[in-house]
C-alpha cells in the first residue's frame, strides 16, 4: 500500500515506541513524503518545546530514530509535486499540509494522517493509523 505519510505521523513515531513507529517499517507500506516534511521537522525539533520534552530519549537517540525512519520514506522534490500544490492550497484546511495534499495528488496515492480536518474534502483520500492498521489486517 503506498502512502504519503504526514509530519504529525513521524512526530508520534518519535515520541514514542509505538504502532505507529511499527508501521512506518512494515515492509507492506511504501511510504513518500514531500521535501517540506524534513524542514517541518528540523523546525519543530528545534524550536518546539512541547516536544522536546515529550521525548524520553536524547538528541542522538533522536536523531538515530529520525534516520532510520527517513530510511524507509521515499523523499519527492517539490519540483515534483509543484504543479499541484494550488489545488493542494484550496483542499488543505492549513497551508502548511498543502505539500502534503500535492504530494498525493501528484502520486495519485492517500495521504496518512491523524490530522482529522484534513478528511474534509473529497478529492484526496486520508487514513489515520487505525484505519492504516484495519486496512493491512484485512490483507
Amino acid at each position: 500500500m503506498e502512502l504519503v505519510v504526514d509530519a504529525n505521523i513521524l512526530f508520534s513515531a518519535l515520541l514514542r515506541r509505538s504502532t505507529t513507529r511499527t508501521l512506518i517499517f512494515n515492509n507492506y507500506l511504501k511510504l513518500y513524503a514531500p521535501k517540506y516534511l524534513l524542514a517541518e521537522l528540523d523546525q519543530h525539533l528545534e524550536f518546539d518545546s512541547e516536544i522536546k520534552e515529550k521525548l524520553e530519549q536524547t538528541k542522538e537517540e533522536t536523531k538515530t530514530v529520525i534516520g532510520a525512519m527517513l530510511q524507509s520514506i521515499n523523499i519527492i522534490q517539490i519540483c515534483e509535486y509543484a504543479p499541484f500544490v494550488n489545488q493542494a492550497l484550496e483542499l488543505s484546511p492549513d497551508e502548511y499540509d498543502a505539500p502534503y495534499f500535492a504530494a498525493a495528488i501528484y502520486l495519485c496515492v492517500p495521504l496518512w494522517s491523524n490530522d482529522k480536518r484534513l478528511k474534509k474534502q473529497n478529492t484526496v483520500k486520508v487514513f489515520n493509523t487505525q484505519e492504516i492498521l484495519q486496512l493491512i489486517s484485512k490483507d
